[in-house]
């Protein structure tokens, strides 16, 4: 699945993290069924009547009442989970790629050698539907052979070198980061592999609808299975023993919840340390196998799972272990195979998210080309459709956005002149990538693709160079300026390991950023995005990270109280407000929530010193960033894994938290988006 948060990395928003191959949901029907949204103050906000525009106010529910044409008006496609805000410019962005990908194939540019053109051969490789229909799965089946002849654990863990890259490994995963202790040089991190399902609540048998989730994953497993020449009867027994291995490791592995903390990721063990976690394989051996050198130390994230690794990955449990070895191979595989695979390896995901009909191909075909030259994508796109005229604009507002957060610090009233100081050295320090990258990174002409080969055999190749690349960068000095989210994605982030924001060329477009709009709809919309970022530096995560991404205390002990204190008045708040019948949880998304409260405040005070500045259009270009249609299968997977809260309480809770808002739309008490002065939260 794709990860709503990826280890230091914190996004903006989960809309364009979602695809129908990662998304598990409760029962449709008693989400629709339910109406009890509430607003800020949980006062019910009126409902819109049937075929009517809704007839909110603004100051009972502004969310809907300034989006209520485009929610009346606007339709979710059956091939979509969710439209409007971040996932609409990725879908404008995905239909611009795909357009210009198609052109340059018909122009010939796949004949030059250099980083575009083996972009746009690999392109009319995964483009090619009817050649990859006729190849079926032969480009997996001698790796299949490998699998089924693989007689023990020990066996397995003999080839793990070569296994690893092809995807047949032993069940750990390796991410290569900033050290926390020592922000300047790279180290390694050693994980579970990530869940098919979004959280390990899904798989727990205490989950009264656990049953229906396995189900369905067994049943896809099986299908997939059967599509290699499993008989019915074998592929059923393989697929079960593959979903109860994976139901037997995920319990010992972190929720969504835990992992909201980042600090909790760091556990640096010596490689003798991490080699008596199992009596079973040779975890020293597997680090030299795969990595090509044992390092000083490496950071075990889910300690829990490592502590119990001999329970479940032992000889007595080889038949699991193959099976899911098997199965998992083949299920990741299939988006590089003919059609029917592609199909029936998303069957999980649509069945729960509620998407009714097949991604589109053309966006199929795009996803695939991302996967393997997404940063040679990002900076073609980000070059050729933003430009430096837009990357100069946007870059002025976050210097200016910078300035404001400077003085905010300065000016605060609660913390000392140590800390503020401290806290102004972390943001003189910021990382600032905007738009596009100046150069691509060397390995990216590495990437070679033969048209004599597979879609899959090409994928691999590229995936291993990208992988064996990071490796080579272990103990190395981290470089702050490689950027590590590419510029076609529509989203924007902050990475507290390195104390960098991201503000790729995808998310400015409108409503975000036009030239077209005021400068005050665009300081309520990009500019709240960019101060959103740059409050991740100071929030629960960012807080515990100094000013190059160590983690160190830069706070004195009072300060610090009175900052938890802050937080803990905003978990207290969002554990108050109820969507969708249920109550949020404060706790997994007070990094965020401090992020949106912040950054909608910096934002409105840059606003408010335009010439020409107008509030109204400030807080509803807010709004309209932020509105959006979504099945209630996946906004019941958001509320169990993602550290936002729902777009609608990111509108009102954060806008009913400004003074300037009650002003603006003549806001009174009794109104259901009041909220008392003194209960307001403020932090800057």
């Amino acid at each position: 699945m794709k990860k709503i948060k990826t280890l230091g990395l914190i996004t903006l928003g989960a809309a364009v993290m979602i695809s129908a191959s990662a998304c598990t949901a409760n029962n449709a029907g008693d989400i629709q069924n339910n109406n009890s949204t509430k607003a800020v103050n949980e006062k019910a906000a009126p409902s819109p009547a049937n075929n009517e525009v809704a007839q909110n106010r603004l100051q009972d529910d502004f969310y809907e009442a300034v989006n209520a044409k485009w929610l009346q008006s606007t339709e979710l496609p059956a091939n979509k989970v969710i439209i409007g805000g971040l996932a609409d410019l990725d879908t404008d962005v995905k239909k611009v790629v795909s357009g210009d990908l198609a052109k340059m194939a018909a122009e010939g540019r796949d004949k030059s050698d250099d980083e575009i053109g083996n972009m746009v051969k690999f392109y009319k490789l995964a483009a090619d539907r009817e050649k990859l229909n006729k190849q079926g799965y032969d480009a997996i089946k001698a790796d299949i052979q490998i699998i089924k002849s693989t007689k023990s654990l020990a066996e397995l863990a003999k080839n793990q070198k070569d296994l690893y890259f092809k995807g047949l490994a032993l069940p750990f995963s390796l991410n290569l980061l900033s050290d926390m202790k020592d922000a300047t040089k790279n180290a390694l991190y050693i994980e579970a592999p990530a869940p098919v399902m979004p959280d390990k609540s899904y798989y727990a048998t205490e989950n009264p609808q656990s049953e229906v989730f396995l189900g369905l994953y067994k049943k896809m497993l099986t299908d997939l299975l059967v599509m290699v020449g499993e008989s019915d009867t074998e592929a059923a027994r393989i697929a079960g023993e593959a979903v109860d291995f994976e139901q037997e490791y995920i319990q010992y592995t972190l929720s969504a919840a835990e992992a909201s903390n980042f600090e909790s990721f760091y556990n640096p063990k010596t490689i003798g340390e991490l080699k008596a976690y199992s009596k079973s394989v040779d975890l020293e051996k597997f680090l030299i196998d795969v990595v090509g050198k044992v390092p000083d130390h490496i950071s075990v994230m889910s300690v829990k799972y490592f502590e119990n690794l001999d329970k479940f990955l032992n000889e007595k449990n080889w038949d699991k272990i193959k099976s899911w070895t098997y199965a998992n191979f083949v299920l990741k595989s299939s988006s590089m195979l003919s059609d029917d695979f592609v199909n029936t390896s998303t069957q999980l995901g649509r069945a729960l998210s509620g998407q009714q009909e097949m991604t589109a191909t053309e966006d199929t075909v795009h996803n695939i080309v991302n996967s393997a030259f997404k940063y040679v994508v990002g900076n073609y796109y980000g070059e050729t459709h933003l430009g430096a005229a837009g990357r100069k604009d946007v870059t002025a507002m976050v210097e200016n956005m910078i300035g404001i957060y400077r003085d905010k610090l300065l000016n605060n009233d609660w913390m000392s002149e140590e800390t503020k100081q401290e806290a102004i050295k972390k943001l003189d320090n910021l990382k600032t990538h905007i738009g596009y990258p100046d150069n691509l990174e060397d390995v990216y002409a590495s990437l070679k693709v033969d048209g004599n080969k597979t879609l899959f055999e090409n994928n691999r190749a590229i995936q291993t160079i990208i992988t064996k690349n990071n490796f080579a960068k272990l103990d190395k000095p981290v470089d702050r300026d490689e950027w590590r989210m590419s510029a076609n994605t529509a989203n924007a982030s902050y990475q507290p390991l390195t104390n960098t924001i991201t503000i790729p060329a995808a998310a400015l477009q409108a409503p975000f950023y036009d030239k077209n709009q005021s400068a005050s709809q665009n300081y309520g919309g990009i500019g709240t995005i960019i101060a959103h970022e740059i409050s991740h530096a100071f929030d629960t995560n960012g807080a515990k990270y100094d000013e190059i991404g160590n983690m160190a205390n830069w706070w004195t002990e009072a300060d610090y109280k009175k900052f938890e204190e802050k937080a803990k008045a905003v978990i207290d708040q969002y554990n108050n407000m109820d969507y969708l019948g249920q109550k949020l949880n404060g706790e997994m998304t007070v990094s965020e929530n401090i992020a949106d409260i912040g950054g909608l405040m910096a934002a409105l005070e840059a606003a408010k010193q335009l010439p020409d500045a107008n509030l109204n259009e400030f807080y509803k270009s807010y709004a309209t960033i932020w509105r959006q249609k979504v099945r209630p299968e996946v906004e019941q997977i958001l509320l169990t894994i993602d550290a936002h809260a729902p777009n609608k309480i990111r509108v009102n809770a954060v806008s009913a938290n400004t003074d300037d808002f009650y002003s603006t739309f003549n806001v009174k008490k009794g109104d259901a988006m009041y909220i008392a002065p003194e209960e307001r939260l403020t932090l800057w």
